[in-house]
C-alpha cells in the first residue's frame, strides 16, 4: 500500500513542479525586452557667439503733443465769462474743497478682525455673493496672523455710509468707516 501512495505522490509533484517551472515560459509567450528612450539635457546650451557681436541700434524718438485743451464753442457767452471767473478766483468754495478731498482719499467699511482665518473667508464669499466688493486685508496673510475683511476700496463716502446698514443686517457686524491707505494696507 505504501508503494502506491508514494508513486501517487511523487506523481503529483512531478506533475506539480513540471507546472510551476514550464507553464509561466509556454503561457508568457513571446518575451520582449523594453529599453526606454532618453536623451540627457546639456547642462549648458550651446552659445552662438555672433549675436553678441551685433551692434545695438540707437532708440527712435518720437516727439508727442499734448492734445489741446480748448473750451467748447457751443456754451454761451455768460457760461464762458462765469468759468474765466472761476479760474481766475484763487479761493476755493466749500463745494470745490469737498470734491477735491473726497478725490483724494478712498474709503473702506472695516467689517471685523478675525484670528480664525476660515471665519473670515466664509464672511468675505457671503458678501460677494451678495455683490458686494469684499477682501481680507492683508493680501499675503500667513497662519496665525490676524484677517481683516473690508467692504471697498471706494471713492465716495456717502455711497459706502448708506451701504452700513444694509451690511450690519446681512453680517450683525458693525462697521467701521476708514480712510483707505493703500501702502498700510
Amino acid at each position: 500500500m505504501a508503494s502506491k501512495l508514494q508513486k501517487r505522490v511523487v506523481g503529483t509533484l512531478v506533475l506539480v513542479s513540471i507546472g510551476v517551472i514550464v507553464l509561466p515560459d509556454v503561457l508568457d509567450g513571446k518575451k520582449e525586452h523594453y529599453q526606454e528612450n532618453y536623451q540627457s539635457i546639456p547642462l549648458r546650451d550651446d552659445f552662438d557667439g555672433t549675436v553678441s557681436q551685433m551692434p545695438v541700434e540707437e532708440p527712435e524718438v518720437i516727439e508727442v503733443t499734448a492734445p489741446d485743451t480748448q473750451v467748447n464753442d457751443t456754451r454761451s457767452a455768460d457760461t464762458n465769462a462765469q468759468a474765466e471767473t472761476e479760474k481766475s478766483d484763487p479761493t476755493p468754495t466749500a463745494s470745490s474743497t469737498a470734491s477735491v478731498n473726497d478725490g483724494d482719499s478712498a474709503w473702506m467699511i472695516r467689517l471685523g478682525t478675525f484670528r480664525n482665518q476660515e471665519n473670515a473667508s466664509r464672511l468675505v464669499k457671503q458678501l460677494r455673493d451678495k455683490g458686494y466688493q469684499a477682501h481680507i486685508l492683508p493680501r499675503d496673510i500667513q497662519p496665525g496672523d490676524l484677517a481683516k475683511v473690508v467692504v471697498g476700496p471706494h471713492v465716495s463716502k456717502t455711497t459706502l455710509e448708506s451701504q452700513l446698514t444694509d451690511l450690519q443686517s446681512l453680517t450683525g457686524l458693525k462697521g467701521q468707516l476708514r480712510k483707505f491707505d493703500p501702502l498700510t494696507q
